[in-house]
C-alpha cells in the first residue's frame, strides 16, 4: 500500500485528492473541491479571467496547505542534499504560503462533499503527486500566465493534458470504482467536463480503448446560448452524431453496452434523484439514472431559474447556472445510444490522475 495525491485543475471546479491506493483501489484520507470557474468567459474572449485566475491561486493554496503535512513528512525524511528523492517528487518542496492563504481564503469554500479530512498519526509519506489542468489552460491564450503563477505556489509542475491523455484517465479512474460484474461488459463511459467532454469507449477489460475529447462543456454551452435550449441541444447534437461514429459507428448502438457517466453533472444529477441533502459518494456511486427519470430532471431543472437551482442541495457556488447544460449532453448521448440507464460513477478523472502517478512513480 502506499500514499498518493491527484490535483484537477478543472475548467469549472479545483479538486484534491490524497489516497491510499492498494491493488488499484483507493481508499480517501483528504477531499477537497473548490469552485473556481476558472473558464469564466473563456469562450467570448479566448483568455483567462483575472479574476478566475485568482479563484484558482486561492483554491492551489488552500489544497497546498491540506496537503502540507504528508509532503513536509517526505520532505524532512526522504529528500537527498541533492534535491532528489524516490517517491516522484523530485525535489520539489512545499512553499511557503500560510500567510497568503488567510487573505485569499475569501475567495473558495468548503466542499459539499461528506468525507472529513483524516490524517491519521501513522501516516505514510506520499509516493507521488501528480497535478493536470484541462480545457480552459489548453485552449487559454494566457494559460502560461497562470501556470507560471500556479506553479511557483504548488511547487510542483502542472501537466496540461490534451483531451486525449484526459480521457484515458478519467476511463482509469471510473474503472477503479466500478464493481466487478460491470467490468466485463462493453462500456462508453462520458466525463462532461466545465468545458470540454470526453467519450471512450472499452469493448472488453484490456482492450484498447476508442475515445474522443470534444467541444462541449457545461461551462461554455451555458455562456454561448443562455437559456436558448433549443439552440444548445442542436449545438450538442451536431458535435456528438459524428463523434459517436468516429469512435465507434453501428456498434455504439445497441444491446449489451452500459453508459457510464462521471464528472460534476453527472454525480450532481444523481444526488438530486435521491433527493440527498449532503452528497453521499457512496450512495452516488453506481446510480442508475433511466431515461425518464434524467428527462423529468432536466425538464424540473430548465423551468427553474438559474438562482433558484444555486439554492438546491450539491448546486451552490454557481453549479446551477450550468448544470442544464451538462444535464442536456447526457440527455443527448442517452438518447443517441438508444437510451440504456446512466450509470453514474463518483469516480472519474481526478482518481485517474492519482493512480496515474502512483503506477509511474
Amino acid at each position: 500500500m502506499i500514499t498518493a495525491c491527484g490535483m484537477d485543475i478543472g475548467s469549472n471546479s479545483f479538486r484534491l485528492l490524497v489516497a491510499e491506493v492498494e491493488d488499484g483501489r483507493l481508499r480517501p484520507l483528504i477531499q477537497d473541491l473548490v469552485t473556481v470557474r476558472l473558464g469564466d468567459g473563456l469562450w467570448a474572449s479566448g483568455l483567462l479571467a483575472p479574476a478566475a485566475m485568482l479563484r484558482g491561486e486561492a483554491a492551489l493554496v488552500r489544497f497546498v496547505e491540506k496537503m502540507a503535512p504528508y509532503l513536509l513528512h517526505v520532505i524532512d525524511h526522504e529528500v537527498s542534499p541533492q534535491g532528489s528523492n524516490n517517491h516522484g517528487i523530485s525535489g520539489h518542496t512545499v512553499p511557503q504560503v500560510a500567510a497568503s492563504g488567510t487573505a485569499m481564503r475569501t475567495f473558495v469554500r468548503e466542499p459539499d462533499r461528506s468525507q472529513q479530512d483524516v490524517v491519521p498519526c501513522g501516516r505514510l509519506p506520499l509516493h507521488s503527486v501528480r497535478v493536470c489542468t484541462t480545457h480552459a489552460v489548453r485552449q487559454a491564450a494566457n494559460s502560461q500566465d497562470f501556470l507560471s503563477r500556479a506553479e511557483a505556489l504548488v511547487g510542483l509542475p502542472i501537466e496540461v493534458l490534451s483531451g486525449e491523455e484526459e480521457a484515458r484517465l478519467a476511463l482509469l479512474g471510473a474503472l477503479s470504482a466500478l464493481p466487478e460484474e460491470q467490468l466485463r461488459e462493453p462500456l462508453l463511459l462520458a466525463d462532461v467536463g466545465g468545458g470540454s467532454t470526453e467519450i471512450i469507449l472499452q469493448d472488453a477489460i484490456g482492450s484498447e480503448s476508442r475515445l474522443i475529447s470534444l467541444p462541449l462543456g457545461a461551462v461554455g454551452l451555458s455562456e454561448e446560448f443562455g437559456a436558448d435550449r433549443q439552440a444548445m441541444r442542436e449545438k450538442i447534437r451536431e458535435t456528438l452524431t459524428p463523434a459517436l461514429r468516429s469512435i465507434g459507428g453501428e456498434n455504439t448502438v445497441g444491446q449489451g453496452l452500459s453508459l457510464v457517466a462521471c464528472g460534476g453533472t453527472a454525480t450532481s444529477l444523481a444526488a438530486l434523484a435521491l433527493g440527498l441533502e449532503r452528497y453521499d459518494a457512496r450512495q452516488v456511486q453506481n446510480y442508475l439514472l433511466h431515461q425518464p427519470a434524467l428527462h423529468r430532471l432536466v425538464a424540473w431543472l430548465a423551468a427553474l431559474s438559474p438562482a433558484e437551482r444555486n439554492i438546491l442541495p450539491g448546486l451552490a457556488d454557481g453549479r446551477g447556472e450550468i448544470i442544464v447544460a451538462g444535464a442536456l449532453i447526457l440527455q443527448e448521448l442517452q438518447q443517441a445510444l438508444a437510451s440504456p440507464p446512466l450509470l453514474v460513477s463518483d469516480a472519474g478523472l481526478l482518481e485517474g490522475i492519482l493512480l496515474s502517478g502512483a503506477t509511474d512513480c
